[in-house]
């Protein structure tokens, strides 16, 4: 009791000390042409203490007498001042450098100068001249080693993000952390975002440990500002999409005409006289609109931001589309002279998004000759005929089918942080929550398929997701003299908790729409409850010498649930050295030349623990029902399924980063390069088992290494010459892929993309990336019937004994005289050689323009869905380009002969045949911008305002004959195929839209 009362007497005394101390600061910001600089930040140095200028440069903040103040601004130097006991401070700040910015990394922030890993750092202002719906999207170009592409074109379905390559068979998604809490990058509006850090080596994720293998994403989120007035901001757009290119494809009489010319054109084809432009049906032109509203301020002891944002975006697809409704706030609060804080932010999500199963392919190969409706049948939409090909009619597919996912998020992060008893030391407590609730609906209609009718149907299932997360840290931060130090310890505890429930029926009456409503032989429930957790102790050392030498040190221990005892912990360390050079005192007379020069080097280890819960453990399979006397037995039993070993453990990835960072001509241009080696160990992977045993599944084990190797480039060049200021910056990425080792069983490969399961093309092999592609080699076609019959082998076999005249010859290439798989060869990955951005932008008096170009060069492509409209051996509608087909008179072609037959199998998937270029040049966004001059916004009471017409998607320059070419990691909707190997696979993925909009941002 004695200790617990002198502890708060010393506390007691401490605040009263700190409060007579504590002098009320105010001054102005200007630059070097003396305008007020709003937004720069002011802060006490050492401390947490810190605010923002307000419209007119203008800033109020408490501190010491003795204390320095720092003035930072985006692009400008940093300046300091101490405090002597006046109370009014006047800065310029003059042109710097991008070492002077500030950065966040994990748990904290540093100056890009300290910054010993490879981070890179996208703000707010740079993404409010970009035209993004999502937050993903904002990320796209900007950052070299950081794959942002297509995972289906359907409103609200997300992108793909990788960074620095594929280095696990199973997710290889980065880690997102907003505001402190671990969460999902698409529940920010990016409307709402000051920053985003990505974390790409390990010196820089190892923080994060067990999550951080795939790199890590960190979101800051706008906040208020101290001593300002209430301003409320308005951003709006409206616009339209439209489908950009359109497959060619043959009309109803082109069919006819083809099929007549082969004699196959059945009889009863003859009579069938429509001729349905099956895309136009589908696709059409699509509105999109949104709106964002924000109110920020702040008092003299708390700042707040509160923003609310609606989107309602129909797809160029019929009857799909998103609508979602955020809201969001941030607090920060401070008491006894700031020496005790608190924050918050809340953000909640509520989405709707209405989506189709309808497989593109159907689109592209159903025959224009079939009507779209028909009265008579069930449904009112016309079915196939027993000549045609078995597909559905897409647009009695698409409004007999109501698909949606109604989803609400909410996120919640508090903390606390409190100054303690020894200078620079602080204690904060962090808690996240996150709560994900929602519901799948998905209601089918009855009609007519074939000779059969569809029965109606209801299914529905519920979902319920949450997670929180505790942390407590230790920070302390010190400069002695020449010495400046950083140190930060933790614990952490995080639990997942996801369960789900459904139940479906069939047969319900036109006009319900109600489980209860059908039939009850026809029904089903299904249920699901899953748990994780995660416990973490890590600490981490940045210590920087004079400014010239730095070094950081990081240190992190996870246990999982997902592993047995014993094998629950990785430890996962990291170090990074850095020299400033530019500090030097030889550097001095270099300076004037070279004005920034800085070498990293780091190695670290991460890990990675994404595989299924209870992966280790024998659980129960329900279901197992018998019927007897009449009656159902449901039963359960365990023992069915595959177990993984005890000793199961994380996969590690280890990562050794080299890196430049360089400044010219006055510090206009910037320059970072990094090479990096990443090597991931252990890889967990479903390793298949002999189906004698007699259980299911496959276990997972240990069983490979993968190594990443590439080197990032970006150069970033910013001038003005008069009042016209302009900026051009330039990043590209190259990445070496490759499988190192499978160290399980003696097959040293992994089958990958099988379309159909008509043969697999794409593979995991040791010494190859990660998807490449092994297919047969094609040369040419066959010009008569005897040159196909004189390809033989060197013992005079026939190697294709059925090929006639127009077939495609394929390469023999294990010289074995006839054509089958082992004949594949590989012939390229969806990696590309090399990925770039273009970005730039200028302003003149009032007018802005910016503009994004990105492309890819030396990748492939499996273009599926062109397999499918070229196959000729079913009779369904076909692509435009077998209008050429050969025949004896027409043999300057490369498509194969028109046969129904296809004996010598033209149409086989492991070919070639089906490998395009996946190489583009993009011109991705377009904006043109107008800010109204002053002296309007004076008679309508703004402080600013500015119009936009912004274009997304306006064109793009490839080779490649698909819809789209930029198909990163595939999200499995229309039909598509999912996982790892469908990254640079075509199986009919949803196509990009173009967009155009105009919109309008103001502040009052």
């Amino acid at each position: 009791m004695k200790k617990v009362l002198l502890i708060l007497l010393l506390g007691t005394i401490s605040h009263f000390t700190w409060a007579q101390q504590v002098l009320q600061v105010k001054g102005t910001v200007r630059d070097k042409n003396n305008n007020p600089l709003p937004g720069a930040t002011v802060t006490v140095k050492g401390t947490t203490t810190a605010t923002q200028t307000d419209e007119n440069g203008n800033f109020i903040l408490n501190a010491e007498k003795g204390q320095t103040l720092e003035f930072t601004y985006t692009g400008l130097q940093t300046a300091e001042a101490s405090i002597t006991g006046t109370n009014t401070i006047t800065v310029s700040l003059n042109e710097g450098s991008q070492m002077d910015e500030v950065v966040v990394i994990g748990y904290g922030t540093i100056k890009k100068k300290d910054l010993t890993g490879a981070v890179a750092s996208v703000t707010g202002k740079d993404l409010q001249s970009n035209l993004a719906k999502s937050a993903a999207g904002a990320l796209q170009g900007r950052i070299a080693g950081v794959s942002v592409s297509n995972a289906g074109g359907t409103p609200g379905a997300g992108l793909s993000i990788n960074i620095r390559g594929l280095g696990s068979l199973r997710s290889n998604a980065p880690l997102y952390v907003i505001d402190g809490v671990f969460g999902d990058i698409n529940l920010v509006d990016p409307n709402d975002i000051a920053s985003l850090e990505v974390l790409k080596d390990a010196s820089a994720a190892a923080i994060y440990g067990s999550r951080a293998a795939n790199g890590v994403v960190i979101v800051t989120t706008k906040g208020g500002r101290k001593n300002s007035p209430a301003v409320i901001g308005i951003n709006a757009f409206t616009g339209v999409q439209s489908l950009p290119k359109k497959m060619d494809l043959m009309s109803g009489p082109q069919w006819k005409a083809i099929e007549k010319e082969n004699g196959l054109l059945p009889a009863q084809a003859e009579s069938f006289m429509a001729n349905t432009n099956w895309q136009n049906e589908v696709f059409h032109t699509a509105p999109i609109n949104k709106v964002n509203l924000d109110v920020s301020g702040g008092g003299e002891r708390s700042t707040y931001n509160v923003s609310a944002g609606y989107m309602d975006q129909d797809g160029i697809l019929k009857t799909t589309g998103y609508k979602a409704f955020t809201i969001r706030t941030k607090n920060t609060f401070s008491f006894f002279n700031d020496h005790f804080r608190m924050g918050n932010t809340f953000l909640i999500k509520s989405g709707d998004r209405k989506y189709s199963d309808l497989t593109i392919t159907d689109v592209l190969r159903q025959n224009a000759l079939l009507p779209i409706y028909d009265p008579a049948i069930l449904g009112g939409y016309a079915t196939y005929a027993p000549w045609m090909k078995n597909l559905e009619n897409p647009v009695g597919f698409l409004n007999l089918h109501n698909k949606h996912v109604y989803q609400t998020d909410i996120m919640l992060n508090g903390y606390a942080e409190a100054d303690l008893f020894i200078k620079g030391l602080k204690y904060r407590l962090n808690v996240g929550i996150n709560r994900t609730t929602g519901r799948n609906y998905d209601r089918g209609l009855a009609y007519t398929y074939g000779t059969a009718n569809q029965q109606s149907y209801l299914n529905e299932n519920a979902f319920f997701n949450n997670q929180w997360l505790i942390e407590n840290t230790l920070h302390y931060d010190r400069t002695l003299n020449k010495h400046t130090i950083h140190v930060l310890a933790g614990y952490s505890a995080q639990e997942n908790t996801s369960r789900g429930f459904g139940a479906s029926r069939k047969d319900l009456p036109s006009g319900t729409d109600a489980i209860n409503a059908g039939a009850l032989p026809d029904q089903s429930t299904s249920g699901s409850l899953q748990e994780a957790a995660l416990i973490s102790q890590f600490g981490r050392l940045v210590y920087s010498y004079d400014s010239r030498y730095l070094l950081t040190a990081s240190l992190r221990r996870d246990g999982s649930s997902k592993f047995e005892d014993g094998h629950r912990y990785g430890v996962f360390p990291s170090i990074a050295l850095g020299w400033n050079v530019m500090n030097e005192r030889f550097f001095e007379a270099a300076k004037n030349t070279v004005n920034e020069l800085k070498v990293r080097a780091s190695y670290g280890r991460l890990g990675n623990q994404e595989i299924p819960n209870y992966t280790t453990q024998n659980i129960t399979t329900y279901g197992i029902n018998y019927i007897q006397g009449g009656k159902l037995w449901p039963g359960s039993i365990t023992g069915i399924n595959w177990v993984s070993r005890p000793d199961l453990t994380w996969e590690e990835t280890v990562t050794s980063n080299i890196g430049l960072d360089l400044a010219f001509l006055r510090n206009k241009l910037n320059i970072s390069a990094d090479y990096y080696i990443r090597d991931t160990r252990g890889v967990l992977l479903n390793i298949n088992q002999p189906p004698s045993t007699g259980l299911t599944g496959s276990p997972v084990m240990n069983a490979g290494t993968i190594s990443n190797k590439g080197f990032e480039f970006l150069a970033t060049y910013r001038n003005a010459v008069g009042a016209l200021n302009y900026t051009i910056g330039v990043n590209a990425s190259t990445v070496k892929n490759e499988v190192s080792a499978v160290t399980v069983g003696t097959v040293q490969q992994f089958e990958g993309f099988n379309p159909r399961g008509e043969g697999v093309v794409s593979w995991a092999k040791v010494g190859y990336p990660i998807g490449g592609f092994w297919v047969i080699k094609t040369d040419g076609l066959f010009q008569s019937d005897a040159e196909a019959q004189a390809y033989k082998d060197a013992n005079g076999n026939v190697i294709q004994p059925k090929a006639r005249g127009g077939d495609i010859k394929f390469v023999d290439f294990n010289g074995d005289g006839r054509i089958d798989n082992n004949d594949r060869q590989y012939v390229g990955s969806p990696f590309p050689k090399l990925a770039y951005g273009i970005r730039g932008g200028l302003d003149y008096k009032g007018v802005d323009l910016a503009f994004f170009f990105d492309g890819m060069y030396g990748n492939k492509i499996y273009n599926y869905t062109r397999a499918r409209m070229e196959q000729t051996n079913e009779v369904n509608n076909h692509s435009a380009s077998l209008l050429n087909s050969w025949t004896p008179s027409n043999t300057n072609t490369d498509i194969p002969r028109y046969t129904r037959e296809d004996p010598n199998d033209n149409k086989r998937r492991v070919s070639d045949r089906w490998i395009e270029s996946g190489a583009f040049f993009r011109l991705k966004t377009v904006e043109l911008g107008y800010t109204l001059p002053k002296q309007w916004l004076s008679k309508a009471t703004l402080k600013n305002g500015r119009i936009f017409l912004a274009a997304d998607n306006l064109f793009t320059a490839t080779k490649y004959k698909g819809y789209t070419p930029d198909l990163g990691q595939s999200n499995g909707e229309n039909g598509d195929y999912t996982g790892v190997f469908s990254a640079g696979t075509d199986y009919g993925r949803f196509p990009l839209a173009r967009t155009i909009m105009f919109g309008i941002q103001a502040n009052f």
